[in-house]
Formats: C-alpha cells, structure tokens, sequence
C-alpha cells in the first residue's frame, strides 16, 4: 500500500478523530489572528540600496537639531482664486488658524516646540515687530537712553521672539495699506528683509516678485515624530490624527478661502481607511464570486457550505500563522486573502469533483469514494502545494522586506489550504455524507462539465490535439515569442500614488450605507501642491565626502551649483533664483551679512573668481563660528574637529519624473568627484532613493522568475521521474505555464501595466498557479494512462474530468483577484486586474495548449514511445 492510500484510509476510517484533531489545531492556531495590526508602512522598500544608505549617512550628520530628522510637516494650502490671500484679512485669518491648531489637544502634543505651525503671515507681521523695536532703539539712542540693555532688545537683536498674540496684535494695528506696502517690501526680489527667501517658498510658482497680490499660498504645521521619516515608512496614529485635525480645523476657518491639505501622516490615516474601506467592498464581491461559482458548480447546498467553511479557515488560520509571528497586515497583504481564496476554491473543486467522478464511475459507498479520489489526487495536491509554495518563496531573493514577508505568508497559507481541503474537509464529507445517506439522503451527485456544451467546449483541446498537435505549438511558441519580446519593454514604477486612494466611483453611492467608502482627498491636493509649490518630498542631495578641504573643492562645488542651476528639474523660486542651497552659497550669504567673515571668504580666494581656494579648513572654521546653523546644514565636521563631508540640496519640480531627476542629479555628482578619487559624490534624496527602490522590483521579479523555473523545473522532473519514470514529462508538465508568464508580461506592455510593488509579485504569482492546472492536467493524464487507456481517450477524459474542476477554479479565483479592481488603491486595482488575466491564461494554456503537449510526448518522449521505437530480436 503507498503512502497515499495509507493516508486516505486513515482521513475516511477515522474521520470523527481527524475532524477533532483538526478543529482543535485550527482553533489553536485561529486564535492568533486577533494579534495582527494594520499597518501602512512599506519602508523596507526603499532601505538597503546605496542611494538609501547615503540619504541616512546626510540625515545622520547634517541636522542641526532632532527636528530635521525626527519631524514630518504638514502643507495647508490656503486659495482664493478670485481674491487676495496677502490681504491683511487673509494674514489675520491664518494667523487665528494657527492659534487654534496650537490649542487643539488632538495635534497640540505632537508639535515641534519651535516654530510649530508657520507661513507667509509670521513673516510679514515679525517683520513689522522688528521694524517697530529698530524704530524705538533708534529713538532711546536718540534720547541719550541710559539702559544699553533695554535698547538692545528694542532692537531685536537681543530680543525674544514674537509670539502668535503679538504677531496678531501687531497686524491688527495697522491699517490695509500699511500690511500691502510691507509685503510688497519683503517680498521683493531685492529686498533685505529677513525672510524673504523663505517665504517665496510658501508661494506658487506664478507668483510675480514684488506684487501684494497672490490666489494661493503655504502655511506649514511640525509635528514630532518618534524617528526619521523615510520613504515607505509610515507615521505613527498620534502624529496622523494630529494632521487630520489640522486639516478639520482648515476647513472649519471662517472667509472666503479654501483649503487643501497633504501630508505623510494624512498618507497613513486615509491608507489605513482605504484598506478597510477597500475590505469593505471586496470580501463581500469576492464571497459573493465564490458563493455563485461553488452553486454552479456543485448544484447542493451542503457542498457549497463545506466550500465556506473551508475558505474561512483557510483565511482565519492563515491569519492567525500572522497573529502569532508579529507580522504586520499593510497594502501588500491584501492580496493574501483573495489569492488564499481562489486557491481554497481550486482545491475544494478538485477535491469534490473527482469524489463525484469516483462514486458515478465505480458505484462505491461515500468512504470508498472519498478514499480512492485521495489516493489519486492526493499526491497532485501535494505536487501542487509544493511548486506553488516555492513560487511564492522565490520572493525570498528579493531585498524588499515587504515582499518577502508576502512570499512567506502566502506560503503558509496555501500549505494551511492542503491541510484544510486535503484532510478536515474530506473527513467532514466522509462523515456528513455517510451519515445522510444512512438515512435514506442520496449524495450522489454529477461532475461539473461533463455533459453539455461546457463537455463540447472543454473537449477542443483533445480534438486540436488529435488533428494538429504540432501547429498549435508552433502557434503558442509564436504568441509566447511576441510576448517575451513585450516583457522587455514593461517599465518599473515606485511611486507612492499607487497607494493613495482615488475618489470613490459614483456606483458606490448606491451601495448600502455600510459598505459606502470615505472621501478621500489627498491625491487631488498632493497634485496641486506639486504642481504650484516647491515640493516637500522632492528634495535632491549631493553627498560629497573625502578631503573636502583641498584647495580645488569649492571650484568643483561652484561647477556643480552651476550645472543644477540650469536643469530643466531644479525648481526655480518666485524671484528667478534656483532652490538651491550649497556650502559655497551658503558661505557667500553669510560673507554678505557678516564683514568678519567676508573678509575670511575675501582673503581665501587668490583669483578673485569668489570661490575659496586655499585654507578651506580656516574657512570652515570660521564659517562655523559665525553661522553655527548655516554651516551644520552644509557641512560636516566630526567631534574631533575633522571636515569630513559637504552636501548640496536641490529643491526640484514637483512634477518632474523620478528618474529624470536622479540621472540629473547623478551627473551633477559626477562632475564634482575628482579624477584622483580623493573627493567623492553621491546623489540621495527621496527622488534617487524611490529610483534606486524601482530598479529593486525589476530585479526582484527577474530573480523570483528565475529561482522558480529552476526550482519548479528541478521539482517536477524528480517527481515525475520517481513515479512515471519520465522526467520529461516534468517538464513538458512547465512548457505551458512559461507561456502564460510570456503573455501576461507582454500583456503588461501593451497595456503600459509598469512593475511596481504589488504587479513585482505577479511572476511568482503567475509561475506558482499555472503550474498548479498543469499538473493537475499532466497527473489525470499520466493516471488515465497507467490506467491502460489509449492516449487520445485519456487526453478527452483528462481536459473534460479535470478541464470542469479548473474551470470553476479559474473563474473562481480570477473573479477573486478581479474584485480587487474595486478596491480604492490603484496598485492593487492593476495587481488584481492583471493577475485575473494570467489565471485565464493559465487555464487556456492547460486545457487547449498542453493537451497538444502531451499528445507530442506519447509520440515521441514518453518510455512507451521510447520502448516502441527500440527495435526488438524479432524485428531484427
């Protein structure tokens, strides 16, 4: 007796104590689902990569307090497109606004202690204060003012800084003209106001230098965070409803304007509500899809609810696996249920339908049926469990966190599938159905497809097979062709959009009130940000390190300011001037304010070409000793006083691609290394980074790809070896599945699908169920034949038994992966979509195409072809 009968005897012979055992291991392993968090963090994406090691090394040492590197801001645009918001109205509305963001105890404890909340109207009434204290320090020297102290302050230089109530006095005070005529002052492009370059920041790029009048500007509120924000990674709960509230308050403000608002922890409240709201939508559309198939396909209702039954533990359990190991649930894993569901159907439709086939063939008892339908598919599911599992494991090369997380669980959760429809469910139908049919119950029942048009329909691959084999490969080799020549073409994408949700369709309205989505707003205003403004996110750096006090690295730095100026990326303020901050220009300006230290920078430059050239060392010394700020946000110097690194930061169009971006940006670095080596440059930046993290899921899907063939390949051949003694067939058994993964990549070109997080996944995905219908497909075949069958009767028996049971599957799990095209993530909306596809493929390439297949090999591959092409004594 082979394993297989001995485990199919035990499942029907002791099915009371197997279903006990298994309900107590599932409740027990169930139990941990209660344990998982959601999470919107996808950080691991962007880490590892040498652009991401960069960008900490400049995040590490060039901050000059906490507040760089460990805070997030928050963009409150604030427009009035058919009025001023420079008025001294709209200043005074702002200002108000920030007194109630600062009192709100929801944001209030997450704020930076400096400078919290910030824009266009601090600026403009700090102005006006320190205008007035320079006025009366100018009248007690006047008067022969004794308190030398007091006249100081007066003056500013010594004096605190504005609060918001002073600020907002101070703008109450002054009429209409005086609050236009001040900013027009500042806002200048020759002004010498404090703050004037700043606050041309806070404005969109139409706005023309010198006018009282704009439509739209900045006003920019700090939070705190735990630790530095990288890309991926997401804010904590705190922190992201304190930006909500931050919003809320906006749009409760009273005025003619509105307001839009965008920000990373506004990015994690609404991802964490897209995915339940997503949730929402799809799990009942996909319970839905299973409840119609299984009724199609089964015609009895206890089947339908042990298919239910079956799919909820998979799920649950698989859950659980997650719960007790600490893994999070983010984007990614919204795959997992939906894939664990269509897998789940696929099984149980095999499961059932060859039981069917067993009982309508043999007129055998319900435990009989069950345990010869084991015997046989029994070592197909295990095959089929074994090679999909590996497909997803191959997610393990990948240096992405996330997804070798999703590799793993899947994994789990498909092995959770076999235990579920290869034992408990089995033994449960074993004990169910004998029971009622004890009773006078007749659970007979037909397999799916095996009359009708579907037998009609399902039998074409047997009839091409019989009538012309060869043409249908030639075919399928020609299609594969242009679609491997496709795959070439497929773009990658890291983009944080594909996980920002769109507006709900207007269908959802009809939805009940339970099911009905969120508003979601953040893409419309992440796009009017980054088209007007100078963008928060895209900030480009230049990491120059190596002996950066040599004379000729000011020269190379000046070179490189030069080539960023006049990119077509660099984001060009209101003034003309290019967003640009360096070393050099930052020494320059502080030489301007500074007569101590001009004459340091004067006396450094022996060609007068206003770039330092000698003595950089002495240079940066006093650069530090007078601008302590300025100099730690430019340059690096270590504890024991070394100069160890520079760092450029480039402002750059909002709209402007990752990739244009990083190649500019990687030439200018280019341009300031030295031939000798002794300077190096490296660029960094979200932008470099996101670029560095799209290469990543390129080579995460050509690896995962390639592990899988191989390893799916070796698996197959070993199998089919040992039992059949034909290795080919192994991988006669991959021929098709290939083809699929051709068609779907070259699906993906056409239809400009990129790689991106989620599609990165679809190779594997692809890889790991078509080879699940092809070897369904090759073992019938190979059973029907040991089973003394003609090969053309037993490819008809093949593709119309197991054809009906993939069938339902495919339909099943593509309208599963299909129902993720409603979600409200974009990613997932083209994951869903394109890997609904490659199940079709899937199954048009096992029922029609591998039936020619194996056709080809009974002729010419298989031992019987073998042995009847040996010449024998007698022949001779």
């Amino acid at each position: 007796m082979s394993v297989a009968e001995r485990v199919s005897s035990f499942i029907t012979e002791h099915s009371r104590i197997v279903i006990v055992v298994m309900i107590l291991a599932l409740a027990v392993v169930g139990a941990g689902a209660s344990n998982v968090e959601q999470s919107t963090s996808i950080e691991s994406l962007a880490s590892g990569s040498d652009a991401a090691e960069t960008n900490s090394y400049v995040r590490e040492n060039f901050s000059t307090s906490t507040r760089e590197g460990n805070t997030t801001t928050a963009l409150i645009t604030v427009r009035n497109e058919e009025g001023n918001v420079l008025s001294k109205a709209s200043l005074l509305r702002t200002l108000r606004y920030q007194q109630a963001v600062r009192s709100n105890e929801t944001i209030n404890d997450t704020l930076v202690d400096d400078r919290p909340t910030f824009g266009i109207a601090n600026l403009v009434a700090r102005a006006a204060i320190y205008s007035e204290r320079r006025q009366q320090a100018k009248q007690a020297r006047q008067g022969n003012a004794t308190n030398g102290s007091a006249a100081m302050a007066a003056s500013g230089a010594g004096g605190e800084t504005p609060t918001l109530d002073e600020q907002i006095d101070q703008l109450e005070s002054m009429d209409d003209a005086e609050v236009e005529q001040l900013v027009e002052r500042m806002l200048a492009e020759d002004s010498q106001l404090p703050g004037n370059e700043l606050a041309y920041r806070l404005l969109p790029t139409e706005y023309e230098a010198g006018s009282a009048t704009a439509d739209a500007r900045l006003v920019v509120v700090t939070q705190q965070t735990e630790q530095p924000i990288r890309t991926g990674a997401a804010v904590s709960e705190t922190v992201a409803e304190g930006e909500m509230a931050a919003r809320d308050l906006a749009k409760q403000q009273p005025g003619p304007e509105s307001y839009l608002a965008f920000g990373f922890g506004m990015v994690t409240y609404q991802e964490n509500i897209a995915i339940t709201d997503s949730f929402g939508i799809i799990g009942p559309l996909a319970i839905l899809f299973v409840l119609v198939t299984l009724s199609i396909a089964y015609r009895d209702l206890l089947d339908i609810v042990l298919g239910l039954l079956g799919v909820f533990l998979v799920v649950h359990g698989t859950f659980g696996v997650m719960g007790w190991a600490g893994i999070t649930f983010n984007q990614v894993m919204i795959a997992v249920p939906i894939l664990l569901i269509g897998l789940s159907v696929d099984y149980a439709l095999h499961v059932v339908m060859r039981y069917r086939e067993e009982r309508a063939e043999n007129d055998t008892d319900v435990r009989t049926a069950m345990k010869d339908s084991l015997t046989s598919l029994g070592p197909a599911l295990a095959l089929v469990t074994a090679t999909t599992s590996i497909g997803f494991l191959a997610n393990l090369t990948s240096s992405v966190g996330a997804l070798r997380t999703f590799g793993v669980v899947t994994a789990v959760g498909i092995v959770v599938t076999l235990v579920v429809f290869g034992v408990f469910i089995p033994a449960l139908k074993s004990e169910i159905d004998s029971f009622l049919e004890g009773r006078g119950w007749d659970r007979s029942a037909t397999p799916f497809g095996s009359g009708g048009r579907l037998r009609h329909l399902l039998r074409g691959g047997a009839t091409l097979a019989r009538r012309a084999p060869l043409a249908v490969l030639v075919l399928a080799v020609l299609v594969s062709a242009c679609g491997a020549y496709g795959a070439t073409q497929v773009e990658s994408s890291f983009s944080s959009e594909a996980f920002i949700a769109d507006d709900p369709a207007e269908w959802t309205d009809n939805l009940p009130e339970q099911m009905q989505p969120s508003d979601f707003f953040l893409k419309d205003s992440r796009q009017f940000i980054y088209e007007n403004f100078q963008s928060p996110d895209k900030q480009g750096k230049i990491l120059v390190r190596g002996n950066v006090t040599s004379p000729e690295t000011l020269d190379s730095i000046a070179e490189g300011e030069s080539a960023v100026s006049e990119s077509s990326v660099t984001f060009v303020r209101p003034d003309g001037e290019p967003a640009i901050e360096t070393p050099l220009s930052a020494m320059q300006t502080v030489a301007d304010e500074n007569e101590t230290f001009n004459a340091t920078f004067q006396s450094a430059d022996t060609d007068g070409d206003g770039v330092p050239d000698r003595n950089l060392e002495a240079v940066y010394d006093d650069f530090y000793a007078t601008a302590p700020d300025r100099a730690e946000r430019t340059v690096y110097r270590t504890d024991d006083g070394t100069y160890e690194a520079l760092k450029l930061r480039v402002a750059v169009v909002g709209t402007a691609g990752r990739a244009a971006i990083a190649d500019e940006l990687q030439n200018v670095a280019g341009a300031i290394e030295t031939d000798d080596g002794t300077v190096t440059a490296a660029a960094t930046g979200r932008p470099v980074v996101a670029k560095a993290a799209k290469e990543r899921l390129t080579s995460t899907l050509v690896e995962s790809l390639a592990l899988t063939l191989v390893a799916i390949l070796v698996l197959l051949a070993v199998v089919f070896r040992a039992k059949g003694g034909s290795a080919t067939l192994g991988a006669l058994t991959l021929t098709p599945v290939v083809f699929t993964v051709s068609w779907l990549l070259g699906t993906m070109a056409v239809l400009e699908i990129p790689i991106s997080l989620t599609t990165a996944l679809v190779g594997s995905i692809s890889l790991g169920l078509g080879v699940d219908y092809a070897i369904h497909v090759s073992e019938r075949f190979s059973h029907e034949l040991e089973s003394g069958v003609e090969p053309m009767t037993a490819l008809e028996r093949t593709v119309v038994g197991t054809g009906g049971a993939l069938l339902s599957s495919a339909v099943t799990t593509a309208a599963g992966f299909g129902v993720l095209t409603f979600s409200l993530l974009p990613g997932l909306q083209r994951f869903g979509f394109i890997l609904a596809v490659g199940i079709v493929y899937a199954f048009l390439a096992s029922v029609f195409i591998q039936p020619s297949l194996l056709a080809l090999w009974t002729r010419y591959g298989s031992p019987r072809a073998a042995q009847e092409a040996t010449p024998t004594t007698a022949d001779d």
